[in-house]
């Protein structure tokens, strides 16, 4: 999995893009505080603050397994990163390729229907029409257009948050 450049997190290393960086966060902490629409039914978010995989699919995988133990009817809503298809669409295994839809998009569908959507609360409208009593979005901690009742922030354990943040306890 691609992820942030190695320089980011030595010590000093994006000191050049300070600047920029506080810029930027500046720009996403207003377009967070955007009151997003809503979906209809609950709306469960994993999402991470930085660019590479820090365990949303396994996570979003996890806890459809919980609400289907609950007898739940969830349904994953992805943007599809890796796929050509803007959505909304249903995810059909037996149809889409990786190329189409991404291949997690293919991986969430064999758990539980999964819509793709670029845009957040079309898809969101398209799965309450498909049946769902509750979404898992897999990734859209950034995006403020939908509204989330939970969002759960994935931080890689690996990277942690900053350079001088102490290392994960390793437990043996």
């Amino acid at each position: 999995m691609i992820g942030a450049p190695d320089f980011w997190w030595r010590k000093r290393g994006g000191a050049l893009l300070a600047p920029l960086g506080a810029l930027y966060g500046a720009v996403v902490w207003m377009r967070l505080k955007a009151k997003g629409g809503g979906a209809g039914v609950p709306v469960i978010c994993l999402g991470n603050p930085t660019v590479g995989g820090a365990g949303k699919t396994p996570a979003a995988l996890a806890v459809a397994h919980l609400l289907l133990a609950a007898h739940e009817r969830p349904f994953f809503l992805t943007r599809g990163y890796g796929g050509r298809l803007s959505g909304p669409v249903r995810v059909d295994p037996a149809f889409h390729h990786a190329s189409d839809v991404g291949d997690e998009a293919l991986l969430l569908a064999r758990l539980a229907p999964t819509i793709v959507a670029r845009d957040r609360v079309a898809g969101a409208k398209a799965a309450r029409l498909g049946g769902a009593s509750v979404i898992v979005m897999d990734d859209g901690f950034q995006n403020p257009s939908l509204a989330k009742n939970l969002t759960i922030l994935m931080i890689d354990g690996g990277r942690r948050l900053t350079p001088r943040s102490p290392a994960p306890r390793r437990w043996s």
